[in-house]
C-alpha cells in the first residue's frame, strides 16, 4: 500500500470511505492533479488558487492551516515518502460529514496520493493524436465548469466514446455547440499566426497549464485570443494541441480529414520545460 495523506496524517493503511461520503453520494468535492519535478510541485501557485477558489464557490470552510506553503509541503512530502522524485500528485477534497442534499457541516476532508512518473520534464508525444467530436453530452457553462469537480461524467462518457471510435481523445462542446474542452485537457488552435483557445465562459475547465501557457505566450510576444471557438475553425488551423498540468502539451495530428504538424506546439513545450525546476 502506498503512503497517502488522509485527514491530518500520513498512513500506509487502505483508506476507509463510508457510504455517507459526500463525494461518493453527490460528487460534492474537488480535486487537483499536480506534477512533481525533482521533488518540487510545479506551477503550484496556480493549482492552489484554483483549489481555494473552488472550495469557496462550493461554500466549504477553508481551514486556516491550509496555506499555500502547508499544502505545497504536503504534496512534496507525499511524493518523497513514496520514493518518487518525479510524480503525479492527486489532491482530493470533499465536504466532510453526512447529510442529504443539505450538508450537516461544511468542513472539508483531504486526501493526497502520489503516482510515480519516469521523466522529470514534459515529453512531446511521438505520434500525433487523432481526435473526434463527442456530441452525445454537452458541457454546462458557468462558474462550476471551470473547476475540477468530483463529478466528471461528461468527460468519462467522452473517454468511453473515444475508445469505441478508436480516437486518442475527443472534443467536448457546450450547449451552444461551440468547442469547450477535450478529455482531461484544454484545447488550443494555432491559426493565422494566433494562439486561440475557448474562453472560460464556454464551459471549459480553467486548466493550470492553460493559464500558464496563456500568461507566458503573451510575455513571449505571441498573439493570443480567448474566445468562442467553432469546430469548423479546426479545418483551417495550422496546428491543434491539448494541454494539461501533467503532460504539458500533446499535439494533434488528425481531425476528420485535416492533418496538422507540431512546429509551434514543440517550440512551446520546450519553453515550458525551461520553466521547470532543475536537479
Amino acid at each position: 500500500m502506498p503512503t497517502i495523506w488522509l485527514n491530518g496524517r500520513f498512513t500506509d493503511e487502505a483508506p476507509i470511505i463510508d457510504s455517507s461520503n459526500r463525494a461518493f453520494r453527490y460528487g460534492d468535492g474537488l480535486f487537483e492533479t499536480v506534477r512533481i519535478c525533482f521533488g518540487k510541485a510545479v506551477f503550484f501557485h496556480q493549482h492552489y488558487v484554483r483549489f481555494i477558489e473552488g472550495m469557496t464557490l462550493l461554500k466549504m470552510e477553508v481551514p486556516e492551516s491550509w496555506s499555500f506553503t502547508f499544502l505545497q509541503n504536503l504534496l512534496q512530502e507525499c511524493a518523497q515518502k513514496n520514493g518518487h522524485t518525479h510524480a503525479r500528485i492527486r489532491m482530493s477534497c470533499w465536504r466532510d460529514g453526512a447529510g442529504w442534499y443539505l450538508p450537516l457541516k461544511n468542513t472539508p476532508a483531504l486526501l493526497i496520493e502520489s503516482y510515480a512518473l519516469e521523466q522529470p520534464y514534459f515529453q512531446m508525444n511521438v505520434h500525433g493524436l487523432a481526435i473526434g467530436a463527442f456530441k452525445d453530452v454537452q458541457l454546462e457553462t458557468g462558474p462550476l465548469a471551470n473547476f475540477k469537480s468530483a463529478n466528471a461524467l461528461p468527460y468519462i462518457l467522452a473517454a468511453l466514446w473515444a475508445k469505441e471510435q478508436a480516437f486518442d481523445n475527443a472534443i467536448l462542446f457546450n450547449r451552444n455547440g461551440s468547442v469547450a474542452d477535450a478529455i482531461q485537457s484544454n484545447i488550443f488552435v494555432w491559426k493565422n499566426n494566433t494562439l486561440i483557445t475557448p474562453d472560460v465562459n464556454q464551459g471549459c475547465v480553467n486548466g493550470v497549464m492553460r493559464r500558464t501557457l496563456l500568461k507566458h505566450a503573451r510575455s513571449w510576444g505571441m498573439p493570443v485570443e480567448e474566445r468562442v471557438l467553432e469546430l469548423s475553425e479546426l479545418d483551417k488551423a495550422s496546428e491543434v494541441f491539448l494541454t494539461n498540468a501533467v503532460q504539458g502539451i500533446q499535439w494533434v495530428e488528425k481531425w476528420d480529414d485535416t492533418q496538422f504538424d507540431n512546429k509551434i506546439s514543440s517550440a512551446l513545450l520546450g519553453k515550458l520545460n525551461e520553466l521547470l525546476p532543475v536537479n
